[in-house]
């Protein structure tokens, strides 16, 4: 009676050497589709930031309202104030941020510990008179930015100025360019038109209220 013949060692370790190259070809495959999903979703989440932030400041600028929140060196209202880096403008916030009222907005590149600089909205409740001006919350829009350059345009104008210099009215229009870290997904420039008439609002009148005046 012939015995049953088993495997030999070569045969054996060939075996094995076969089942890891096919294992560390399906591993290899695995890691790469996760490696892939994962970057696909840090740029969709990028994206989707991105995107908020370009809406919040659309939508909060174009809904400015000329209400005086303090009165300059000269005893003019303020209205709105900005330059290449920072803006400080009044405007009602969506009902689900839990601020109720206008609210003074200030948008500036700020340093964050862990993130670099972001872009920082600043919020303060409209004031009742000077005296009442209070440091409010503040929300980080965009982490990772390198820059921030606005621009402004009069009401009818064409002329791009890097700086407001008329604070007793509002712009026509507002320029916003954002360069992210990164540098691959800098947005086009936004411009946002300024929906408030000019005579909406009694600017001389709220400036009074301001200063204290019955």
């Amino acid at each position: 009676m012939r015995r049953a013949r088993g495997f030999s060692l070569l045969e054996v370790l060939a075996a094995l050497a076969l089942l890891a190259i096919l294992l560390l070809g399906v591993y290899s495959g695995v890691r790469s589709t996760t490696l892939a999903t994962g970057h696909g979703a840090s740029i969709i989440a990028r994206l989707d930031e991105v995107r908020g932030a370009r809406e919040f400041l659309r939508r909060q600028l174009a809904s400015a309202t000329a209400l005086p929140w303090m009165l300059n060196e000269r005893g003019a209202p303020v209205v709105f104030e900005g330059d290449a880096t920072h803006v400080r403008f009044v405007s009602t916030l969506p009902g689900y941020l839990g601020k109720l009222g206008p609210q003074r907005i200030e948008l500036a590149l700020a340093n964050e510990a862990s993130q670099g600089q972001a872009l920082e909205a600043h919020f303060s409740p409209l004031p009742g008179s000077q005296s009442d001006v209070t440091a409010g919350a503040q929300d980080v829009l965009l982490a990772r930015v390198r820059t921030l350059r606005l621009r402004y345009a009069a009401r009818g104008s064409s002329t791009w100025l890097d700086a407001w210099t008329t604070p007793t009215v509002l712009p026509g229009a507002v320029e916003i360019s954002v360069v992210p870290e990164e540098g691959r997904d800098a947005w086009p420039p936004v411009v946002v038109a300024l929906r408030q008439d000019p005579d909406a609002v009694n600017v001389q009148w709220a400036a009074l209220r301001l200063a204290g005046v019955p």
